[in-house]
């Protein structure tokens, strides 16, 4: 399975390869401190799975002061085309996949809201939520 994103502007490409670590729902602080958001809809996978296959140039990587996670985004459109973990995962979301593809494939949907003791919204779905 292999499946190639875009920025907005395109001007940087993403393929992801293979079957992610994880993908799911994450509601830890070390997100929401990170990229703003209450909730984050990933998918994680080893750095050689989500390889930049153009625009390199254009990428950015902001390392966060305390956390041992950075955003890498582009510099035109400013698009987050992945962040890492504290595992060295790059872990895309969702959303750029969804976008990037014209719909989120079954094999890469949320199974699961990890992290769900930290939560600050309550998400009323089916899934399993996951301390």
């Amino acid at each position: 399975m292999s499946h190639d994103l875009t920025c907005t502007c395109g001007a940087v490409g993403l393929r992801l390869t293979g079957q992610p670590r994880v993908r799911g729902h994450c509601h830890c602080n070390a997100c929401r401190t990170l990229l703003g958001t209450p909730y984050h809809s990933v998918t994680a996978w080893d750095s050689d799975q989500a390889s930049v296959t153009r625009g390199r140039e254009m990428l950015v990587e902001a390392q966060h002061p305390a956390l041992k996670m950075k955003k890498v985004f582009c510099r035109a459109c400013g698009d987050v085309l992945y962040n890492t973990n504290a595992m060295g995962w790059r872990v895309v979301s969702q959303h750029l996949i969804a976008r990037s593809l014209g719909a989120l494939p079954e094999e890469l949907s949320a199974q699961s809201h990890f992290f769900y003791d930290s939560r600050i919204v309550t998400i009323d779905d089916d899934l399993p939520k996951k301390a």
